[in-house]
């Protein structure tokens, strides 16, 4: 076991885990094999029903740097808060329990950090895990040069595994929303991205593994909260200042008529309908009239999606 006292650690590393006690070892491990070791892991259960509580017990008794923290189920973001809460080092690091770390991961923000001292928010980019073993080497996005709220309000292009922040950043814009099940990483980077700018790493960090039961896979409904989620960055959080309105019509446009055409795929014709309805007081395409018009036509004959959208008011 390591000595948890030889050192403060530089970095925290916050893991939730709901369900995926056949990943949690191969993503704690992926910690462990780091080339730095001024690192502390918390793992948070999250009310799991299938035996990954009693792992991340496991593999706390193996390495005093590893903490395991347990909860009734309550989402991805209150299993973060509580990680943030029972961790003290500077700098935040995350990796969910599915995913898998590169050895070097922790080494090569340590190595940027004291380059640029000034540095606050740094994130790389991930490969893909794919269900056979092999990987899939992925382009990294933006990171020729910083980006901000205007790169990131167009396009999520940042993931948990490949992002390292100083705690104070998230000290000031406030934890995770616990309301949100999803999208919660998204809406927290938006908020970051006004006190910051967002320095990429220029190199991989992890990857980000595929496989059926993957909780970021996209829907209408999900389609509908990143929207309410940019509605309400743009409307009351300050992103109306730094993101141009040309820029905010586009990508409500996008969402809405992506959560339409989910919505259209899953047989929700009325609640599809509606969905381009939106889109359509941003901005309107022959194909976008032709889906809404189609989906109004099958609507007595879909199905609905009871998923509610949280209260973000």
């Amino acid at each position: 076991m390591a000595d948890a006292t030889a050192k403060s650690p530089t970095f925290s590393v916050i893991m939730p885990v709901y369900n995926h006690a056949g990943y949690l070892v191969a993503a704690a491990e992926s910690v462990l094999a780091q080339t730095r070791d001024d690192w502390e892991l918390c793992i948070v259960d999250d009310g799991s029903t299938d035996g990954s509580g009693r792992v991340a017990d496991e593999l706390a008794a193996r390495d005093g740097r590893i903490s395991a923290v347990h909860q009734p189920n309550a989402g991805p973001a209150a299993a973060r808060n509580a990680a943030l809460a029972r961790t003290s080092a500077p700098w935040l690091t995350y990796i969910d329990s599915d995913d898998i770390w590169l050895p070097d991961a922790l080494a090569g923000y340590g190595e940027f950090i004291a380059a640029h001292p000034d540095a606050q928010f740094i994130y790389g980019y991930r490969h893909r895990l794919n269900a056979d073993g092999t990987v899939t080497e992925l382009p990294g996005e933006f990171q020729q040069r910083p980006t901000g709220p205007a790169e990131l309000f167009a396009r999520m292009y940042l993931s948990h595994i490949c992002v390292c922040y100083r705690r104070e950043l998230i000290d000031r814009a406030g934890g995770y929303d616990e309301r949100l099940r999803t999208c919660e990483d998204y809406e927290l980077y938006l908020r970051l991205s006004l006190l910051t700018p967002l320095t990429p790493l220029g190199k991989p960090t992890g990857m980000r593994r595929r496989h059926a039961a993957n909780i970021s896979r996209q829907s209408g409904h999900s389609r509908l909260l990143q929207a309410k989620i940019l509605q309400r960055f743009i409307d009351r959080q300050g992103g109306r200042d730094v993101v141009g309105a040309d820029v905010v019509r586009r990508r409500l446009a996008k969402l809405y008529y992506a959560a339409g055409r989910q919505y259209f795929k899953a047989r929700c014709f009325a609640q599809g309908r509606r969905a381009i309805d939106q889109a359509h007081q941003h901005r309107r395409t022959v194909r976008s009239t032709a889906v809404a018009a189609l989906a109004r036509l099958l609507a007595p004959f879909g199905r609905t999606d009871d998923t509610p959208l949280p209260d973000l008011d």
